[in-house]
């Protein structure tokens, strides 16, 4: 067995993660702030700008920042899996009170 890397496969850089991290400040701390100050419900900012933000960051950095590949069937179906997911689990979250 060799030591070969999967070329198929891209790594996660520390520039794809702080570009997650400061998608998941704006879409789960700013936004709901300013929720917050015109008083609307702070669960509507985070379903909304929160998935969004996030499986877009997500597929932003495997498709330009690790493979160069740009936009694609790749980067919509990442953007749209992802999207899908992140806004259900966040759904149950904050909805219906299911942690997981």
């Amino acid at each position: 067995m060799t030591n070969k890397e999967n070329p198929t496969i891209p790594k996660f850089s520390l520039k794809s993660a702080g570009l997650l991290f400061l998608a998941g400040i704006i879409g789960g701390i700013v936004i709901p702030y300013f929720f917050y100050e015109m008083n609307w419900d702070t669960r509507i900012g985070v379903l909304l700008f929160l998935p969004i933000l996030i499986s877009s960051t997500i597929a932003y950095a495997q498709c330009f920042i690790e493979t160069k590949d740009g936009i694609g069937r790749r980067f919509y179906r990442t953007l749209i899996i992802s999207f899908i997911v992140l806004e259900t689990v966040t759904y149950f979250w904050l909805f219906k009170g299911f942690i997981f």
